[in-house]
């Protein structure tokens, strides 16, 4: 019993990490008819470089929800960002899981950019961009 309990030590020590998304900076969620975004600061540093400027989610003409996310570099240099939109619906469950991939822009010093996608079924009802910093 004693060999065992290294190996579950370790077990559990892979499968927290796995529960936490350590590659995220700054995660946002916003929920349809929410008016406040949710911020959570994965890594500080991340902050120091990054403001949010603006969230907002809309349904456009076709019944898919749209997002966009505005946020300045604030310092002086270069920022390279890699960014990702996860989609909900109605029940907290990810519409299409893994169906798309880490985007990347590098925001210029002062600049602000707007990230944006829209939902990939017209179930959605919330969103979650993570992003972080291209090392």
């Amino acid at each position: 019993m004693k060999k065992l309990a290294p190996f579950t030590v370790l077990i559990l020590v892979v499968m927290l990490g796995c529960a936490s998304d350590s590659t995220s900076g700054l995660e946002l969620t916003l929920k349809e008819g929410g008016s406040q975004p949710i911020i959570r600061i994965v890594d500080s540093s991340f902050k120091r470089h990054i403001d949010v400027e603006e969230a907002i989610m809309r349904r456009g003409k076709t019944g898919f929800l749209e997002a966009s996310v505005c946020v300045r570099n604030r310092k002086k240099k270069d920022y390279p960002i890699q960014y990702k939109f996860f989609w909900f619906d109605a029940d907290g469950m990810e519409i299409q899981p893994g169906a798309r991939p880490w985007e990347q822009t590098t925001l210029h010093g002062g600049e602000a950019v707007t990230l944006s996608a829209t939902a990939p079924e017209k179930g959605g009802s919330k969103f979650i961009i993570r992003l972080r910093r291209i090392q």
